[in-house]
């Protein structure tokens, strides 16, 4: 009988190269940098939980308010550049590993509408959780559940209870803030945390950091720790589909700030 892994990644900068709220503050007139201050406010203020803050825009902010239709958001999503290999990973773990059996999700604090349309392809709608909104004329008029910060808890809790799984057979994959709740909620039950951001407080709650632009790259902590792969196994599960690994540095860091 196989073991089934619940395998759940955030999107933005995870499963993507950059952030849907880039992109939506672009169609709307608003340039990177007053994004990045409008952002920078809200987390000063502690006003929403982290990875929920442009939820927070589309619905308090005047250069937001009113003009986020549900036609944009999936537009939006159209244009999201994903990172290498994400049909190809979905794939391989829908068909499973030796043993295992995968019950791949995501997760994202990102507008749902704009993760389904970038991962249609790949992935199905089902097994996508993001941040919906409650609609007026097709207009965001309102919030009606995020996926940021403890919200992640939540439906992580729910899925575990859907695919029947122990809290140690979950793996989940992130980047960034938006993360941390879940990661040291999964952490604190010995499931498996992979961080694919060079960020030194990821580093501290994940049991690998994994840094690559193809995200086939996270399945060589899981061949090593969980499938107990060699380093010429894992070349070989690689080569055997068509990519061989070209690079593998691999290195414990130690981040001191000393007075």
């Amino acid at each position: 009988m196989k073991k089934k892994i619940l395998f759940v990644s955030d999107f933005d900068k995870t499963l993507s190269t950059g952030d849907v709220g880039y992109i939506l503050s672009e169609k709307l007139g608003v340039s990177s940098d007053q994004f990045d201050r409008k952002i920078e406010e809200i987390k000063r203020r502690n006003i929403v939980q982290l990875g929920g803050e442009l939820a927070h825009l589309m619905i308090r902010d005047p250069d937001y308010v009113g003009k986020v239709s549900r036609d944009l958001l999936y537009e939006v999503g159209g244009e999201v550049e994903l990172k290498k290999g994400v049909s190809e990973l979905i794939n391989i773990l829908n068909e499973g590993i030796d043993d295992y059996s995968f019950s791949p999700y995501i997760v994202s604090a990102a507008p749902k509408e704009c993760v389904e349309k970038a991962v249609e392809q790949s992935f199905p709608g089902e097994n996508i959780f993001g941040t919906t909104f409650i609609y007026e004329n097709d207009i965001v008029l309102d919030v009606e559940r995020t996926n940021a910060g403890h919200a992640k808890v939540a439906t992580i809790d729910m899925l575990k209870q859907k695919e029947n799984v122990a809290r140690d057979a979950i793996i989940y994959v992130g980047d960034g803030s938006s993360d941390v709740h879940v990661m040291l909620h999964i952490l604190s039950y010995e499931g498996y945390t992979i961080t694919v951001s060079p960020a030194p407080y990821m580093g501290h709650i994940c049991r690998r950091s994994v840094l690559s632009d193809n995200v086939l790259s996270v399945l060589v902590p899981i061949l090593r720790d969980l499938l107990k792969y060699d380093q010429e196994k894992i070349r070989a599960f690689f080569e055997d589909r068509g990519h061989a690994i070209l690079e593998w540095n691999r290195a414990d860091t130690e981040w001191l700030d000393i007075a």
